[in-house]
């Protein structure tokens, strides 16, 4: 089973993410800002990482580097989450655009634990 961690500060949001992908037979965790994602994909080493942009504190572009420039979480898929357009590239392995429908968000987690 594959496991996914949904990093966004908005509970309605996490849980609307977290049910959707359970749907889909995944194990999912939620936490709330970057921070405590940082020290979950460290502990647990997640399948794929969803962090909304726009993030207190730590925003989803400072998770992301923070990842890639890990050797141990630099391979781990990472989707952004945003109600804006990236300016430029984000080295993000996708971006799924707020407000998204349950079935597209399904398939760009599909489309990026196949890879």
């Amino acid at each position: 089973m594959h496991q996914v961690l949904v990093v966004d500060d908005e509970p309605v949001i996490r849980a609307l993410v977290a049910a959707s992908l359970q749907m889909d037979d995944l194990q999912v965790t939620g936490v709330a800002d970057g921070a405590t994602a940082i020290a979950a994909v460290e502990d647990t080493a997640p399948d794929l990482v969803l962090v909304d942009v726009g993030l207190p504190g730590m925003d989803g572009r400072e998770v992301l580097r923070r990842l890639r420039t890990n050797p141990d979480t630099a391979a781990i898929p990472v989707l952004l989450l945003t109600g804006l357009e990236p300016a430029e590239d984000t080295g993000a392995d996708g971006i799924v655009h707020k407000p998204f429908t349950l079935q597209a968000l399904r398939d760009s987690v599909a489309a990026c634990l196949r890879k």
